[in-house]
C-alpha cells in the first residue's frame, strides 16, 4: 500500500520542468527518427548520431545472432581437415596446423570482443576473418601438386556463401569480403601458379574463366541480397525504435493527465478531488488493519484580509508558500497534503497517532509563521494558520465524514480561541 501511495503522490513543482524537458527530448527524438526513416540515401546511411546508436544496435544483434552462425562456420572450416588427409599428402600437417592456428585465432578474438567495449569491430573483424579463411585456402591449393588440388578450388564458394550469410546485415563488409577473396584467388592464380600443366589441369584451366564469372555473379547477388537485409533491418530498427518513444511519450502524456487531474493549478499539490478518493481507500484500509486514521484541517488566518491588502497576486504568492511548507512536512509516502478550498488544506495522516498528529500540526503552525510573511490584518503581524486535528480507528458503520467533520470543528475552534494555534 506503501508503493501504491507513493506513486499516486503528485509531483512537486520542481520537478515539473524535468519532466517536461523529457518529454519535449522524447518528441525531438521522435521527429528526428522519422526524418531519417523518409530521407534514407542510397547508402542506407543516416545522420551521424542515428547511425552510431544503429551501428551499436546491429552489432549487439551480431554477437547476439551471428555470432553463433560464425563458430558454426568456424567449426565446418575445420572439419574439412578429413579432406587434409587425403588429399594434403606431405603437407597435411602443415595444413591441419594452420586450419587450427587460424579458426583458434578468429575464435578467440570473436569471444574476447563480445566481453569488450570494442564491439563495434566485430564486424570489420568478422570480414576480416573470412577474408583470411579464403586467403589459406589459395595457400593450400599452392602447397599442392597434381589433380588433388582442384578440389580446393570449388572450396572457395562454400567460403563465399558463408559470407552472403554472415554479412547479410552489412552490404559494404559483404562486398570488401568477397572482393579480397577474388582478387586474391586471381592474383594468387598467377603469382603461384595454382594450375598445372597436365591434361585435365588444361581443361581446368579453360574453365577457370567460367569459374571466376560465375564467382563475380554470386558476389553481385549476395550484394544485392546483403543490400535489401540492411535496408530492412534499418528500417525495422528505426520502425521499432519509434514504437518504443511513442509508448514512452504515451506514459509522458498519461501520467501529466493524471496530474492535471490530481493537482491543484496553483500550489501544485494534491487537489479536493484526489484528497476525496484517498480518504475513502484509507478508511477502508485502516478499517481493515484497525489502525488509527489522523486528519488535520488547516486555514490561513485572516487570509481575505491578506487579499483585500495586498492584492490577488500576493494572495496566490501566499498561497503557495504556505502548501509547500505544509506539503514538505508530508513525508512518509503514505502522507498527503491536498489544497480543500480556497486557503483551506487537509493532511491526511495513515497510521499516525493523535499525538503525533497533534506534533505535526503545531510543527506546521510554526514554519508557516517562521515564512515570515508580513501580513498588517494579522495579530501577529504575519501570516499564520490554525488547525484542527481529529483521529480514530475506523469501525463497521462509520463513515469519513465524521473524522472530516470533526477536523473541521477542532479548527473553527482554534480560530474561535485566537487563531495561530492548534486544536485536538
Amino acid at each position: 500500500m506503501d508503493n501504491l501511495c507513493k506513486g499516486a503522490r503528485v509531483l512537486k513543482n520542481s520537478q515539473r520542468p524535468v519532466k517536461e524537458r523529457t518529454l519535449r527530448s522524447v518528441e525531438n527524438e521522435i521527429n528526428l527518427l522519422m526524418q531519417a526513416l523518409q530521407a534514407r540515401t542510397p547508402g542506407l546511411r543516416f545522420s551521424p548520431r542515428i547511425e552510431q546508436d544503429y551501428l551499436q544496435h546491429r552489432d549487439q544483434h551480431f554477437l547476439d545472432v551471428d555470432r553463433k552462425i560464425i563458430i558454426g562456420g568456424l567449426i565446418v572450416y575445420l572439419l574439412f581437415s578429413w579432406s587434409d588427409f587425403y588429399l594434403g599428402g606431405d603437407n597435411t600437417l602443415t595444413i591441419v596446423a594452420w586450419r587450427l592456428v587460424i579458426a583458434g585465432l578468429l575464435f578467440v578474438i570473436t569471444q574476447a570482443l563480445s566481453r569488450t567495449r570494442y564491439t563495434y569491430l566485430v564486424v570489420p573483424v568478422t570480414a576480416i576473418g573470412i577474408s583470411l579463411i579464403g586467403a589459406s585456402v589459395v595457400y593450400f591449393i599452392s602447397l599442392l601438386d597434381g589433380i588433388d588440388r582442384y578440389a580446393y578450388h570449388l572450396g572457395m564458394i562454400p567460403i563465399q556463401v558463408f559470407a552472403i550469410v554472415s554479412m547479410r546485415l552489412s552490404y559494404r563488409a559483404f562486398l570488401f569480403t568477397s572482393v579480397v577473396m577474388l582478387f586474391t584467388y586471381i592474383i594468387g592464380g598467377h603469382w603461384l601458379d595454382l594450375t598445372d600443366r597436365s591434361e585435365v589441369g588444361e581443361i581446368i584451366l579453360a574453365l577457370q574463366p567460367y569459374f571466376i564469372a560465375f564467382w563475380t555473379v554470386l558476389i553481385l547477388l549476395g550484394g544485392y541480397l546483403a543490400y535489401v537485409m540492411e535496408s530492412g533491418f534499418r528500417s525495422e530498427t528505426i520502425k521499432n525504435r519509434l514504437l518504443a518513444l511513442e509508448a514512452e511519450r504515451l506514459s509522458f502524456l498519461t501520467q501529466q493527465l493524471r496530474q492535471l487531474s490530481t493537482t491543484d493549478g496553483l500550489t501544485q499539490i494534491a487537489n479536493r478531488r484526489y484528497f476525496e478518493q484517498l480518504i475513502q481507500t484509507e478508511w477502508s484500509r485502516c478499517q481493515r488493519h484497525q489502525q488509527v486514521l489522523s486528519l488535520v484541517m488547516i486555514d490561513i488566518d485572516a487570509f481575505k484580509e491578506f487579499n483585500d491588502t495586498y492584492g490577488h497576486q500576493s494572495g496566490d504568492d501566499c498561497l503557495r508558500r504556505v502548501a509547500s511548507t505544509i506539503d514538505g512536512l508530508c513525508r512518509r509516502s503514505a502522507d498527503v497534503c491536498a489544497r480543500y478550498g480556497g486557503e483551506e488544506f487537509v493532511m491526511l495522516l495513515p497510521a499516525m497517532t493523535h499525538d503525533e498528529a497533534r506534533a505535526l500540526a503545531q510543527q506546521a503552525c510554526q514554519q508557516v509563521a517562521e515564512l515570515k510573511i508580513v501580513h498588517r490584518g494579522s495579530h501577529a503581524g504575519v501570516v499564520t494558520i490554525s488547525a484542527g486535528v481529529a483521529s480514530c480507528i475506523p469501525q463497521q458503520g462509520q463513515h469519513s465524514d465524521a473524522l472530516l467533520k470533526q477536523a473541521d470543528e477542532l479548527l473553527y475552534r482554534a480560530k474561535a480561541a485566537g487563531r495561530n494555534r492548534v486544536e485536538a
